[in-house]
């Protein structure tokens, strides 16, 4: 057996391109003690990894040609001479686009273990894994909507704005998604369960968002920033907060682009309060967060939807789905079957 691999070919310039990664076989590696080989599953593709090749976001390197893309993954412990992981363990870790990882429990890994009885295994890097954090943490630990308040969030068909919606909703808001398509919208109406959906594509789509929110914006849960955060906060109400959790808009810019600039009056003349979400600031709250998420799943009330592509080998053009705004739900990769 083989270890495959996607690796770095060239810093991409602007929206990522399939050439700008290389597959690539190699050895699998030997465990020595102390460490664990870890057999991959599922493979988390998001939007914050387009900054991280680039060394733009907090916490990752500057990626060079030969350097293994990184990625969070859910899999399986195969061998193990490390003292708290033993085989059979499930774990979610950063391990990279590759089939095979060995580690020895450094916190650069992120290891978390989890229970693969509790809810489907793939969960854990979407809904019940970093994206479900960042919604529930935007939600309950910093908006904190009153009952019966507008809260709108983009990207609302992914994990992160999917499970922002949704726990609004149980709140009892009044939950208004925005996406980039009918279909997205009809997964966030229908599947999710959120009140209406504006696709942002529509050449009016502004007035399709102040239709739906006839009482105005209490709450936006931005992933997007750009010119639609300077467009929503004209429908914001007075004293509404908006959750700074995502730049979508801006991850594909080129390396010499310009972020757009926010003229700050709209801001102030609707005493707004911008408050940023880190998700890092909260894994201490993971057990919190699966305590209040599990039941949900579970009972069907906190639902997601997955758009997967199959094997390793499709990393790349299924990272670039999702840069292009292509995908329907969170972005995954099947690297092998769930029972090795």
């Amino acid at each position: 057996m083989h270890n495959i691999q996607v690796q770095l070919a060239k810093q991409p310039d602007g929206n990522p391109k399939a050439s700008d990664f290389q597959v690539v076989k190699t050895d699998i590696p030997k465990v020595a003690d102390g460490q664990f080989l870890a057999r991959n599953i599922y493979l988390s593709l998001d939007p914050y990894m387009r900054g991280a090749i680039a060394g733009r976001h907090m916490g990752h390197q500057r990626l060079n040609q030969g350097d293994v893309i990184y990625g969070r993954c859910v899999a399986e412990v195969m061998e193990s001479k490390h003292k708290d992981y033993k085989a059979g363990d499930h774990v979610v870790l950063e391990a990279g686009w590759q089939q095979f990882y060995v580690s020895g429990g450094e916190a650069a890994d992120e290891i978390r273990k989890i229970d693969a009885s509790i809810a489907p295994l793939s969960a854990n890097i979407g809904a019940l894994g970093m994206p479900g954090l960042t919604g529930w943490a935007g939600v309950e630990k910093l908006a904190n909507p009153a009952l019966g308040s507008t809260f709108v969030v983009s990207a609302a068909a992914g994990p992160v704005g999917g499970t922002a919606g949704q726990i609004a909703k149980a709140k009892g808001c009044r939950a208004v998604g925005i996406a980039g398509s009918d279909e997205k919208c009809r997964i966030v109406v229908n599947e999710y369960g959120f009140d209406a959906c504006v696709n942002y594509k529509n050449k009016n789509w502004a007035d399709e968002l102040k239709a739906a929110c006839p009482n105005g914006v209490d709450t936006y849960f931005d992933n997007v920033g750009g010119p639609m955060l300077d467009t929503i906060t004209q429908q914001l109400n007075l004293y509404g907060k908006i959750i700074m959790c995502g730049l979508v808009s801006q991850y594909n810019r080129a390396t010499d682009g310009a972020f757009h600039g926010h003229n700050m009056g709209p801001f102030v003349g609707k005493r707004a309060q911008l408050l940023g979400l880190v998700v890092y600031d909260y894994y201490a709250k993971m057990n919190e967060f699966m305590k209040a998420a599990v039941p949900l799943v579970n009972a069907g009330k906190l639902k997601f939807h997955e758009d997967r592509a199959e094997g390793i080998e499709k990393a790349p053009d299924h990272f670039v789905k999702l840069m292009n705004g292509q995908n329907n739900g969170k972005a995954l990769v099947i690297i092998a079957p769930e029972k090795a």
